[in-house]
């Protein structure tokens, strides 16, 4: 799936994963090599759309999308799981209720700020 910046007209990912389900969501990217995916929460919300680092291998870049596909939330360069460091084993949640999270390589999402329409195709 395409995940494109609609307000500032460029693809933030040109194949992501879409995730909607519980197991699907709770994996996410723990222990895979580097891949962008989409978080699908059964509903608009803070706690559904948390997330954690655990047993990541890379850093990576998050938005987290409303229902009406705005950014609502963006985290940048979020680091990796590391056992020594207990700074890497919060959690992270969006400023705002949202119903997707989206993980994708460091970079990608350019100059994305909280407001910015996406679109997922």
């Amino acid at each position: 799936m395409e995940i494109v910046n609609v307000t500032r007209a460029f693809t933030i990912s040109p194949n992501a994963q879409y995730r909607d389900t519980f197991l699907g969501r709770f994996r996410g990217l723990m222990l895979s090599p580097r891949r962008d995916i989409i978080l699908a929460g059964k509903r608009e919300s803070i706690m559904d759309s948390t997330i954690h680092m655990m047993w990541m291998l890379y850093p990576i870049d998050v938005i987290w999308v409303s229902a009406g596909m705005k950014v609502v939330d963006v985290k940048r360069g979020v680091p990796p799981f590391n056992p020594l460091k207990p700074k890497t084993w919060e959690l992270h949640e969006p400023k705002a209720a949202a119903k997707y999270v989206v993980e994708v390589s460091v970079g990608d999402l350019k100059d994305t700020q909280t407001g910015d329409d996406v679109a997922f195709r």
